[in-house]
């Protein structure tokens, strides 16, 4: 296997991986959204325990969104046979995802370029993530301010 094959597996898992954050996020922001219309409240009446689980919500789905994508990366390291047990993959995985990097883990020539990849992949999703919940924040902030809506 030379590189352009390892980078073109590392870009179909970085397209996966984009796809899943694109999805969990569109479809937290459409539940949020149909929870706040369906109650026939304006957004300003939100109760503090509600912020909260409006918070508590979205943190819950940004964490199954990076178990998630750890996951499907730990998969393919299994599927190309750099691991013969899920939850070591997995570790290794999530040591990538997050550029934790401890490297006590590392996959054979040429596979272990997608530990990188991974990496680039894990730090913008979790920028993403760290957007959305700041965006979602800042909105329950500004409510009493902002009557038309949290979304």
């Amino acid at each position: 296997m030379g590189l352009p094959f390892v980078l073109s597996v590392s870009l179909l898992m970085f397209l996966l991986g984009q796809t899943v954050q694109a999805l969990s996020i569109t479809f937290l922001i459409s539940v949020l959204s149909r929870q706040l219309r369906a109650r026939g409240r304006s957004p300003k009446d939100i109760t503090v325990f509600g912020r909260f689980l409006i918070l508590a919500t979205t943190l819950f789905f940004l964490l199954g969104n990076c178990i998630l994508q750890i996951s499907l990366w730990a998969i393919a390291f299994m599927q190309l046979g750099q691991f013969v047990d899920y939850q070591e993959a997995f570790y290794h995985s999530a040591v990538n995802f997050t550029t934790l990097g401890y490297g006590d883990i590392v996959m054979e020539h040429p596979w272990r370029i997608l530990g990188a990849m991974e990496a680039i992949s894990g730090i913008l999703m979790l920028g993403l993530s760290t957007a959305t919940l700041s965006n979602i924040f800042g909105r329950l902030l500004r409510l009493r301010r902002q009557p038309e809506g949290l979304l």
